[in-house]
């Protein structure tokens, strides 16, 4: 089983706002540079991830992203279940009756066990963390820069 790219990038694109100082906002090419995402899958990405309520869309000529101090700390699960749905590795997993074999199935317990071991996974991996990680290894600290609030107006910043 394997995640589709639109959860991979979705992951993407929530990290780069987490390396942001909150209310910062991250321009729409910004997030395409610093995900390597193309376009497509980008704008369904950041519609689903909009709709989810995880991400802020700002409309105008800025049309910019931001990550709410809520979801700042948000798991890697929750993403993935905003852009895929609930997590299952296998049919037999989804209900009770995903699988007529499930009560006496010898691989049921494996892909039972399977699954719960990632989903602990995602649920303890967070969006916060995976930021701190990103800026550790760039030595940037935060993607180089960002929409933010000057008193007189939104300006492009290098990011702090």
């Amino acid at each position: 089983m394997m995640l589709t790219r639109g959860a991979d990038y979705a992951v993407r694109v929530m990290i780069h706002p987490a390396g942001l100082p909150p209310g910062s906002r991250a321009s729409r090419a910004g997030l395409a540079a610093g995900t390597d995402a193309p376009n497509p899958f980008l704008s369904k990405v950041l519609q689903n991830l909009t709709r989810s309520g995880l991400v802020i869309s700002h409309r105008g000529n800025t049309g910019t992203f931001e990550l709410s101090a809520l979801h700042r700390n948000i798991s890697m699960l929750k993403i993935v279940e905003a852009v895929e749905g609930p997590v299952a590795l296998n049919l037999c997993l989804t209900s009770k009756c995903g699988c007529p074999r499930q009560s006496w199935c010898p691989a049921h317990n494996v892909w039972a066990e399977a699954q719960r071991v990632m989903v602990e996974v995602l649920r303890n991996a967070s969006i916060d963390d995976l930021a701190k990680k990103a800026a550790a290894r760039d030595g940037s600290g935060a993607p180089a820069e960002a929409l933010k609030w000057t008193g007189r107006g939104w300006q492009w910043r290098p990011a702090s």
